[in-house]
């Protein structure tokens, strides 16, 4: 009876280990995917995308075009209908006394002190006014439109700034992930080794100063690997500054750089037309150019006339007593409707010298444009030699790289015969180092160097 009363106690307690490492089982990948769903993926497009809407610059200039758009609505009303109230009341505290000639007793000669008015005055005054014709208010009308476009363009010039920054900063982080790939597995490969020469200087056959060398090549690509993933780590901060986001939210990139060197077409780039006009630089020189000439105009206008309409009612209430508000006194009513005509006649010259001020300005805006043209062609054309050279100088490295593995796995075998020293692998292998340096660093000479003309050509993708 005990014997079938512990079988069953078993029983029970199997049954409950098996449920608890099926929940287990189930709950364990709920756990991970919950852990993964924190972390978000971003392609470069991605990046590009968020950058461009959450961006610290990207806000600023948005708000940019909002006040550009506010300060049009400004310079248009100033033309529209103005209305205006006031309310004005003055105590004459001692009224003011006027000499008058005696006409009272036909003394002509005398004069005699009186005071006029009275001690309490209040008025209410509605004014309308509208203006007519003012030149310089059209060409502001002018000008507040392409200063809203200027806005425009500077937003789209920041944009621009932020792709090509962002896109630098991924660029950075994926090379940094091969630069730590290559590494890692020369550290594996180094430390099999020297565990392998170590075993031999156990046996008598090396001695300790040959595992010794190999010891330092192995720390020196510790030490590599270390800054390497400080760096990288410092590469995600900056990238997550540069796209607007939380410091402390974690992301992963999802592109790969094979994937990306892939769809570099070196040959296309090199040989494709830069277009002046595409270039937002150029757009905004062309605009500056435009405002200088708005402001000439402006000047100009102000020889003509300016001409207003306006219309006043005014209630006016004079007392002897401060009883405004007794509704038997009376309030006597005043109107006036009028034209306004202000023609400048003579200014001793200042208009004329405004004008020539504007004129040169105007000058020196054109310079400027023309010297920033010729300066971006110069650019585009220096941006493709330099994509070529970044090119040929990566398949050049690459191939020093594969070249300088093959010498030290050759090297090593040597070494392992006993045919080549110790030196003899370590300088192989330090070359072999080099080769991979000199190659992370034309990697990411190329990527930059391609980046830099997409900039140029306003090749982003557009997301504004």
């Amino acid at each position: 009876m005990q014997n079938d009363l512990k079988k069953k106690h078993n029983k029970k307690g199997r049954y409950r280990q098996l449920f608890v490492i099926l929940m287990i089982v189930l709950l364990i990948p709920s756990l991970s995917a919950a852990q993964d769903a924190s972390v978000r993926e971003f392609g470069l497009e991605d990046v590009r995308k968020f950058a461009v809407s959450h961006s610290y610059d990207s806000k600023k200039t948005q708000l940019d075009i909002l006040a550009a758009k506010k300060k049009l609505k400004e310079t248009i009303a100033t033309g529209l209908p103005q209305i205006n109230s006031t309310l004005g009341y003055m105590n004459n505290l001692e009224l003011t006394t006027m000499l008058i000639p005696n006409f009272f007793e036909g003394k002509f000669d005398e004069k005699i002190p009186v005071q006029f008015g009275t001690q309490h005055n209040l008025n209410v005054n509605f004014s309308f006014s509208q203006l007519l014709f003012n030149g310089s208010y059209f060409v502001g009308l002018q000008t507040s439109r392409i200063y809203q476009q200027l806005a425009d363009q500077n937003h789209k010039r920041t944009l621009t700034n932020v792709l090509e920054t962002v896109t630098n900063t991924y660029y950075l982080i994926l090379v940094s992930d091969e630069s730590e790939k290559i590494l890692n597995t020369s550290l594996a490969n180094l430390e099999k080794t020297h565990y392998e020469i170590r075993e031999m200087y156990k046996e008598g056959f090396l001695e300790e100063t040959d595992a010794d060398l190999i010891q330092i090549s192995v720390t020196r690509i510790m030490n590599n690997l270390q800054a390497i993933r400080r760096n990288k780590e410092v590469g995600y901060k900056l990238l997550k500054f540069q796209m607007g986001l939380d410091l402390e939210e974690k992301i992963v990139l999802k592109e790969r750089l094979e994937d990306i060197l892939q769809k570099i077409n070196v040959e296309q780039a090199s040989e494709g037309e830069f277009k002046l006009e595409n270039n937002i630089d150029f757009k905004l020189m062309s605009t500056q150019e435009k405002l200088s000439e708005m402001a000439l105009k402006n000047e100009k206008a102000k020889y003509l006339p300016t001409i207003t309409a306006f219309y006043t009612f005014q209630w006016n209430a004079m007392r002897d007593a401060f009883n405004f508000f007794n509704s038997k006194e009376r309030w006597y009513r005043m109107q006036v409707l009028g034209v306004n005509i202000s023609i400048p006649i003579f200014q001793s010259g200042r208009q004329s010298a405004k004008v020539q001020q504007a004129s040169i300005l105007l000058q020196q805006a054109r310079n400027a444009k023309r010297q920033v043209s010729q300066g971006l062609v110069l650019e585009a054309a220096r941006s493709k030699a330099a994509l070529d050279s970044a090119y040929e100088n990566y398949l050049n490295t690459q191939e020093n790289m594969h070249l300088s593995k093959k010498v030290y796995d050759v090297t090593l075998i040597k070494y392992k015969e006993g045919v080549a020293t110790s030196m003899n692998l370590t300088q192989a292998h330090d070359k072999f180092l080099m080769s991979q340096s000199e190659y992370i660093q034309a990697l990411s000479g190329l990527l930059s160097a391609k980046n830099k003309l997409d900039r140029l050509n306003n090749n982003y993708e557009s997301f504004d």
